[in-house]
């Protein structure tokens, strides 16, 4: 075929295509009858913060006709007065970057559907309580209207962010605690990346108070003290700040992160040096009692001990749970603790390393992880050593008064072949002449595991009767007297010892191990 021939045919095929195309046709349904579907009748956003956008939730419009529906306007009915922030199908803002509040002329060809995301940040208000912020998505299309109801339960909060870089000097933070503040429980407290107790100084949070924790943020209490002064009825909780119902026992969701950026050989080197949701570095005489620290990454951190301080930390009363990592961890902390809970944990519900004073009664370790892959930590770890640079070892020994007395340690690998649910590294075993471990119930089966450190009136690799492991309900059954301990008194007084975790009698003279009470 000639060049000529072959420009003809082309032009052909290219006008036969084009022609076809013009010939295609949308054919549009004008029943009024014919309605749009939808995949929620209502959105709810429950307990957004005000302030703090929520996730986004989405909404599937629906043509279930065989005919296409030109939808004439999207809008929000508030306007530019809503609270919500709409992106349909991928257009989130206007030509001048702002967020719109509606669309005209959408179509849906038959038996499709389109996407909606919709957000809401709720404003402050003075209220103290939840508050309820409506607005609804009007849909007009053949003469009629159809809506899908927004709401959000919003909440006012006292918010705590402290911008800046701790280890940045060309951007340190200003401190916005005063050196004696004090949390009520009036609101909820957010807190929104690292903030400092600066040493000398105190943060008390009051009973009742509500703790709500973003991702990379938490406490450092930096030499200072931390006095949590929940009760009974009225616990201080802690916790991260994303309150829809798939984040209620999502481990990871809070702990201190802080950036650290150095020059090395000529370039940049970037990391994150973690530490607890609350870290208690050097603290002086801190205290928590009756509260509840769930859904983080380290729930309690604890450094040593400022000079002179009877103690870094005393913890009664209270519960850590659901931590991605550890429960409790000490670096040669100084702690002093009754009636806890500790569960759920992704690595160990305890881990007392590097020495120090750990007198720790009356308490449950029960590590019943399940969030994530074969938890490979034991429920509690101790470690009296560690290397340094060269390979040096540094033995830290526990002080002689370290003791974990009537104490519950148990988990779900405890009848694993070849796992101890209790591990140690103790470097020289001969050098403790008291029992670290006396009245406990253990799961020990290594044969180097150095028993001399574990008193003749434990139990070993014998399952507590727990009451419901399924439902997390820790309490013994049954009255046998195998599960009895010993009195605490002392180092505890009556006072702290005559109840247990549930505010209900105890003996203090034949208590039960753990942290609760057979009635």
């Amino acid at each position: 075929m000639s060049k000529r021939g072959i420009i003809i045919l082309f032009v052909g095929v290219v006008s036969m295509w084009l022609g076809l195309q013009s010939c295609t046709k949308i054919n549009y349904t004008s029943n009024p009858n014919d309605k749009l579907e939808f995949s929620h009748d209502t959105l709810l956003f429950d307990s957004v913060f005000t302030t703090i956008g929520s996730i986004s939730l989405y909404l599937s419009v629906i043509n279930p006709h065989d005919e296409a529906v030109l939808i004439d306007k999207i809008e929000l009915v508030d306007g530019l007065g809503s609270d919500y922030r709409i992106n349909i199908d991928g257009q989130g803002l206007d030509e001048n970057g702002y967020p719109i509040t509606s669309v005209q002329d959408v179509t849906i060809l038959p038996n499709d559907s389109l996407f909606i995301f919709v957000e809401v940040t709720v404003d402050p208000t003075s209220s103290t309580s939840a508050f309820i912020n409506k607005d609804l998505l009007r849909f007009r299309s053949n003469g009629s209207d159809q809506f899908v109801e927004l709401i959000a339960y919003g909440r006012n909060a006292n918010f705590h962010h402290q911008p800046g870089n701790w280890f940045d000097s060309s951007n340190p933070p200003e401190n916005i605690l005063d050196c004696d503040e004090v949390w009520s429980s009036d609101l909820p407290h957010v807190i929104y990346g690292p903030i400092r107790v600066s040493p000398g100084c105190t943060l008390t949070i009051e009973a009742g108070a509500e703790v709500y924790v973003h991702n990379g943020s938490g406490i450092w209490v930096q030499g200072g003290t931390l006095q949590i002064e929940g009760t009974l009825n009225e616990k201080v909780i802690f916790q991260g700040d994303r309150l829809e119902d798939s984040y209620s026992d999502y481990p990871g969701q809070w702990g201190l992160e802080f950036p650290i950026e150095f020059e090395y050989e000529g370039e940049n080197v970037y990391f994150t040096v973690s530490r607890g949701g609350v870290w208690l570095d050097r603290s002086l005489n801190s205290s928590i009692n009756h509260a509840v620290f769930k859904n983080g990454t380290v729930g309690l951190w604890v450094d040593s001990v400022a000079t002179g301080a009877e103690y870094a930390l005393k913890i009664a009363n209270s519960e850590i749970t659901n931590m991605s990592s550890i429960g409790l961890l000490s670096q040669g902390g100084f702690i002093h603790g009754l009636n806890n809970l500790f569960t759920d944990c992704g690595e160990a519900c305890g881990a007392f390393t590097l020495g120090g004073e750990i007198i720790m009664h009356l308490s449950t370790f029960a590590n019943y992880w399940t969030s994530s892959s074969f938890r490979q930590g034991a429920t509690v770890y101790i470690s009296d050593w560690y290397k340094s640079s060269g390979d040096i070892i540094q033995h830290r020994p526990f002080l002689s008064s370290t003791e974990f007395r009537n104490c519950l340690i148990w988990g779900n690998n405890a009848t694993l072949n070849d796992f101890d649910e209790l591990v140690s590294s103790i470097l020289d075993p001969s050098f403790y002449t008291d029992q670290i471990f006396t009245s406990c119930s253990v799961d020990v089966q290594d044969e180097d595991f150095p028993l001399n450190i574990i008193g003749d009136n434990c139990t070993i690799d014998l399952e507590p009767p727990f009451t419901s492991t399924i439902n997390r309900n820790f309490r013994l059954e049954g009255n046998s007297s195998i599960w009895n301990g010993i009195s605490s008194m002392p180092p505890f007084d009556a006072a702290d010892v005559s109840s247990d975790l549930d505010g209900l009698p105890r003996s203090t003279f034949s208590p039960d191990r753990g942290c609760y009470e057979r009635q």
